[in-house]
């Protein structure tokens, strides 16, 4: 398969791909910048698309979507990955940090839907 077809196969998967790409960020906000670049690294680097792995690229687009729209979320995934510790093992680091944000992300649906918060009516 040629690049021209892979490319359009996998912005065919992404469905926010422009979207995420096309955002507005604020300057000086790397960290956004390269989260953003990484992302990009990710999906086009994929030599052959199984069907697990566009499960994994529907998920890492809905998480980039959530990162660039979503302040809060963005805020707790840079303090996460602000955090990250990769050890010299580690031969892929942008496959590294996709699924440590595919964890987060998990673990940050349980948390906000546990903490529901219902208003007091006066």
């Amino acid at each position: 398969m040629n690049s021209f077809n892979k490319n359009k196969e996998v912005v065919d998967i992404c469905k926010n791909y422009y979207t995420i790409v096309n955002s507005d960020i604020c300057e000086g906000d790397e960290v956004t910048s390269n989260i953003i670049n990484l992302y990009m690294d990710y999906i086009f680097g994929l030599e052959i698309i199984t069907k697990r792995e566009r499960e994994k690229l529907v998920l890492i687009d809905n998480i980039m979507l959530k990162f660039i729209s979503d302040n809060r979320f963005k805020k707790e995934m840079c303090a996460h990955l602000g955090s990250l510790r990769v050890s010299k093992g580690v031969t892929n680091l942008v496959e590294y940090v996709m699924n440590k944000m595919i964890v987060f992300f998990e673990d940050y649906k349980d948390i906000i839907t546990r903490n529901i918060y219902v208003p007091r009516w006066i």
